[in-house]
Parts: structure tokens; sequence; C-alpha cells
């Protein structure tokens, strides 16, 4: 893809964007206010199902992170087929969870210390996490309006948003999951 197609393809899914990014800040907003409000504690439980986590070494964590993010994202661009519905529940319960991480850590720790452990890392992930998703919308809205009898070519959005992935969202992916594994940890000891 050249840097005009590459420009025209995320014109193209810029409102797509928009819903996905208005989906996530809603979910969040909502994930931090059930938490607050119901006094929800999540961190236990994630505690508990990634505490074997905690000792791998960077480039293992980094691996496991990219793959987990990765395998997610072209999950929900492949799914999208499904009218958008996988894509847009993957986006609402991100959202959510982070929403009620985002409590539970701000009342535990500290707002410096949340914005230590997600900022460094989550600039590049959850921009990429989102045009994934927007990927994905798209795909389901394809779909639809190819079924109402359209001239849509859904190979050829497949295609177009595979190629997509594979240029772009993986090595954004690829990175993001090093500042995680190696960057974002510098920054929650310092704030610590």
């Amino acid at each position: 893809m050249t840097n005009n197609s590459v420009k025209f393809y995320l014109y193209k899914l810029k409102y797509y964007v928009i819903i996905a990014s208005l989906l996530f800040i809603f979910s969040t907003l909502t994930g931090y206010f059930i938490a607050s409000y119901f006094q929800v504690n999540v961190l236990g439980e994630f505690k508990d199902s990634f505490e074997w986590t905690f000792n791998l070494d960077p480039p293992t964590l980094a691996l496991l992170i990219f793959l987990n993010n990765s395998i997610k994202s072209l999950f929900a661009i492949l799914l999208g087929f499904f009218f958008a519905i996988i894509p847009l529940l993957f986006v609402i319960v991100n959202g959510l969870l982070i929403g009620m991480v985002f409590f539970n850590v701000t009342e535990a720790k500290g707002l410096a210390f949340i914005l230590s452990a997600i900022l460094p890392h989550g600039v590049i992930e959850i921009p990429i996490f989102l045009i994934s998703v927007a990927i994905g919308i798209k795909m389901g809205v394809q779909t639809i309006l190819k079924i109402d009898g359209r001239d849509i070519k859904l190979k050829s959005e497949l295609r177009d948003g595979l190629k997509f992935f594979i240029l772009y969202i993986l090595p954004l992916f690829l990175l993001s999951s090093f500042i995680e594994a190696f960057i974002t940890p510098i920054f929650m000891h310092i704030v610590s």
C-alpha cells in the first residue's frame, strides 16, 4: 500500500473509527461508573487470572501481549462479517473492563500510577485497536449492504482490511507490546 492508498483507506474508515471510538469512550466511562457506584473490584480477578505472567521475562511478555492483541484484532476484523456484532462487543467489553480497572487502580494507587501504566504503550495500542474494530464494523456493514442487494465487493474489502492489518496494525502492535513490556514498567516504578 502506498502512502496515498493508506490515506484513502483510512479516510474510508473514518466514520467506523468514530463509531468505534465513541463506543470505546462510552463503555470505558460506563465501566468506571459501574465500578464506582457498585464498588466492583476487578483487580483481584485480574490478579488471579494473570498472576502467571508476573514473572515472565520482558521479551516473552512482549511476545505474549503481541499475540494476544494481534489475534483478538484479527478476529474482530474477520468476524465483522457477522453483521459487525463481534467487533462491537469486542470494543464494548474492553471499554467496560478498562473503565473498571481504571477506577480500581486509581482508588488503590492514584491517578498518576494508572496513567503511567496505560499511556506509554496505550497511545499506540488503543488507536490501532480501534482501527481494527473499525475494519470489522465496516465488514459487517458491507455484508448487510451486500445482503440488501448492493454491489459490494466483500472479497476486495477483506483483502484491503487484511493487507492493512499485516502492513500496519501488526508492526504497531509489536511496537506497543515492546513498550508495554520494557518501558511501561519503568514509568510505573518511577510513579510508585
